[in-house]
């Protein structure tokens, strides 16, 4: 049975009920923790968003114990006959998918109802606690930004509260991130990769590929399960780009038709990041990696009856858990001493036999251009080498060892050959020689799959270059696929050092906005050539370039 398969069996029993005839529908309290009064030091001078760091002091108040569970939502939706969204976003191939089918309560993410409930979007989630506060007469409601950071860092002041962990082998303890079981289970479910991923994975496994049962991960000194990552969670407060005006007492940013709502913690997918860190999604999202804890002012007092039972069902499945994860932690040491070699059109690797006799067979992954995602492109290799043709252009190698249910971490990568672009024709900005100033991301576009790009678009001190093949001498028309926020300078073509032509780019709309666009004719020799593009200014994207 496949991961999909076993979610949709195990989606039909998510809302089961203990309920009888007659009875209402009760909520179950979430379980809490007392966080203690404090002041504290919130932002971080490594996030522009963060800044500028300023003191915040807090009244002691109460945070959820664990994000809300599925089971826990499933009353306030039975209760209330709330219209949630009938579809979820996922994130399993590089872009989230509009129509991917499944919703909150079934979908390929979520196969226990104690995983924490995703696939609701910001405003499901006020409208539980609203419901919540409704129903017990206590003040329930979302942790606003400050609320959460206070909590998260429990009096500590490294990125995170178990210290900054740099080598990135200690957050498996204390979070469901992106990690080594996941990334053996996401090449497996969906041949798809952390590796290369904006951002990366942690070099441990903490046993979860995707959404995690709560509580599974060491708590944090308040008592905070889950809080550095296993889904990204909603906050009270409207999204602004800085903390220019954030409260002093911690309370949460709100403007008139907010639209962007903040978001805190990491999540299985998306990595762990520190908890200074902010991120924003709109507030009709829908997304797979997305849920929510609850906070209220003051304590919470004596826990309820189905609060109580839950926690006991909750504690049952936290340990049926860690004995289905016994086997998920014994990974095989990496691949050595790869090598590429090409020969008469075709790429042949070699590498050392694996020295663990568990070790059953290796699998080769790809990327389809260098510092791209990889994916698999063949298994059951029971000896150490493999060929296939060359590709037509630059690519990486690398090569996992399969051991039981796991795969070892990656070998280290080989490239591929770069050959050179015809011209006249278009060159793909992917296609470089040498890259520095920029890196290559996915493309929005449509056109092509990747772009050249960075946090704020291509820098203004890129350089990119290109080999290629001129087929006559000559003077070939410069267009080029870019796309751009405003008017910016753009680029200058140089060939062998001397500057050829310039290409100022216009304001296309934003950075998902695309447009050819056209510069001035360019003087080429015939033969083998390096071609030089170096941008002038930030904020811009390309995807191509063409001379014709």
């Amino acid at each position: 049975m496949t991961y999909s398969q076993l979610a949709l069996v195990t989606g039909a029993c998510l809302l089961s009920s203990t309920l009888y005839a007659g009875e209402s529908i009760r909520p179950i309290e979430p379980i809490m923790v007392t966080i203690p009064a404090g002041s504290f030091e919130m932002g971080t001078l490594k996030r522009q968003s963060a800044q500028p760091v300023h003191p915040v002091s807090l009244n002691s108040f109460s945070l959820g114990k664990y994000e809300v569970t599925v089971k826990e939502f499933a009353r306030f939706v039975e209760a209330t006959n709330y219209p949630m969204p009938t579809q979820c976003r996922h994130e399993l191939d590089g872009w989230f998918k509009p129509a991917t089918k499944g919703n909150w309560q079934q979908n390929a993410l979520t196969t226990s109802e104690f995983q924490p409930v995703v696939c609701i979007g910001w405003r499901a989630a006020k409208a539980y606690v609203d419901w919540l506060a409704k129903e017990t007469g206590k003040p329930y409601r979302l942790p606003t930004e400050a609320e959460w950071e206070y909590a998260a860092r429990a009096g500590t002041s490294t990125d995170y509260f178990f210290g900054d962990d740099e080598s990135r082998t200690t957050v498996c303890e204390y979070a469901n991130t992106a990690d080594l079981y996941g990334e053996s289970r996401l090449q497996r479910d969906v041949n798809t990769s952390y590796k290369n991923w904006d951002t990366g994975m942690a070099n441990c496994s903490d046993g979860s590929a995707y959404a995690s049962i709560v509580g599974m991960y060491k708590p944090n000194p308040f008592g905070v399960h889950d809080i550095v990552s296993n889904v990204l969670e909603f906050m009270a407060d409207c999204y602004a780009e800085n903390y220019d005006n954030a409260s002093p007492t911690g309370a949460a940013y709100q403007q008139a038709n907010c639209e962007e709502r903040s978001t805190r913690g990491g999540s299985w997918h998306w990595n762990n990041w520190p908890h200074s860190f902010r991120t924003s999604i709109p507030d009709d999202f829908a997304g797979g990696v997305d849920g929510f804890r609850v906070a209220m002012d003051g304590q919470s007092g004596t826990k309820n009856k189905e609060t109580q039972l839950f926690e006991a069902s909750l504690h049952e499945a936290q340990i049926r858990e860690k004995l289905n994860r016994v086997d998920r932690f014994n990974f095989a040491e990496p691949v050595v001493n790869l090598t590429l070699t090409e020969s008469n059109g075709l790429v042949s690797l070699a590498w050392d036999k694996h020295p663990d006799p568990l070790v059953t067979e290796y699998r080769v992954y790809r990327n389809k251009v260098r510092e791209g995602m990889f994916r698999l492109i063949a298994a059951n290799i029971n000896e150490p080498m493999f060929k296939e043709p060359t590709p037509a252009h630059q690519v990486e190698y690398t090569v996992v060892a399969i051991k039981g249910q796991t795969q070892s971490p990656y070998s280290e990568a080989v490239l591929s050959p770069l050959g050179f672009t015809q011209v006249p024709g278009k060159i793909e900005a992917e296609h470089v020689k040498s890259l520095t100033g920029a890196s290559i991301a996915m493309s929005t576009d449509g056109r092509g799959d990747f772009n050249l790009s960075g946090r704020n678009g291509i820098e203004a001190s890129a350089e990119f270059s290109y080999q290629l093949n001129v087929s006559k001498a000559g003077y070939y028309q410069l267009s080029y696929r870019v796309a751009a926020p405003k008017d910016v300078e753009g680029f200058s073509v140089y060939l062998d050092d001397k500057p050829i032509a310039k290409a100022t780019i216009k304001n296309t709309g934003g950075y998902h906005q695309w447009q050819t666009q056209t510069g001035e004719k360019v003087y080429l020799p015939e033969g083998k050539l390096m071609l030089t593009l170096k941008s002038k200014s930030t904020n811009w994207k390309l995807n191509w370039f063409q001379l014709m």
